[in-house]
């Protein structure tokens, strides 16, 4: 980053309010799972009210559903092999509306042995069925959680850029980012994290990331080189 910020002038956003959106995905830790929905573990903070893709591989099944935050709370504080201490948050998400092939895929996961053929039709499913029947994982059930996230921009080069997101981000993670431009532009392509630094005195807490591209795609580079003529 330093080398891109050296090559190319950085600009400052302003009151434009750029925003852009992060797409990571997390290995979290099943606590237990019904048809209604799941409860969690993971080392970052998820949003109350925000959607995410929950994508369960178990027992030689694979489901993706789509589920939504209804509840978060700090568990624990655990110490990362560096000795830092990482935030565990439990959450609680509600499956959204899953259609009748989606409640078939979580009754053959969720089920006793014995009630997966008689369940198998799936679409004349009571109602309280759906809702109460749970399964309580042991064995730390792992599941991978796609996560997008707003961010918004501060300052922007032809190299990278600085952000401001609510959650931490590991340095030399490598990402996939979208930026919105005016005219309903937008650009993605794969960036690294050079930096993460705590925003002194904000609540909720933010994060200033630093950011540099990679390997931005030739049509997106010649959006965002407009876009930077425009503030310069």
């Amino acid at each position: 980053m330093e080398k891109n910020e050296r090559r190319y002038k950085r600009f400052t956003i302003g009151s434009m309010k750029i925003k852009g959106r992060l797409i990571f995905s997390k290995i979290v830790d099943i606590v237990d799972i019904s048809l209604g929905g799941i409860s969690l573990k993971a080392d970052r903070r998820l949003n109350i009210g925000g959607e995410y893709i929950l994508k369960i591989e178990e027992k030689g099944l694979h489901i993706s559903v789509k589920a939504t935050v209804i509840w978060a709370s700090l568990h624990e504080s655990v110490k990362s092999a560096n000795g830092d201490l990482v935030p565990i948050y439990a959450v609680g998400m509600k499956f959204n509306e899953p259609s009748n092939e989606k409640i078939s895929e979580l009754i053959k996961f969720i089920a006793p042995a014995g009630q997966k053929e008689r369940s198998a039709g799936a679409a004349g499913i009571a109602k309280d069925l759906r809702l109460h029947m749970r399964l309580h994982i042991s064995d730390n059930g792992k599941a991978v959680l796609d996560c997008p996230e707003d961010y918004s921009i501060r300052t922007i080069s032809m190299g990278g850029m600085l952000i401001e997101t609510g959650n931490v981000l590991t340095v030399e993670e490598k990402i996939p980012l979208e930026i919105s431009l005016p005219e309903n532009n937008s650009i993605n392509f794969l960036a690294r994290v050079v930096s993460c630094t705590p925003v002194i005195d904000r609540q909720p807490e933010a994060y200033a990331i630093g950011i540099e591209f990679l390997n931005m795609p030739p049509d997106n580079s010649r959006l965002l080189d407009r876009f930077i003529g425009m503030l310069a």
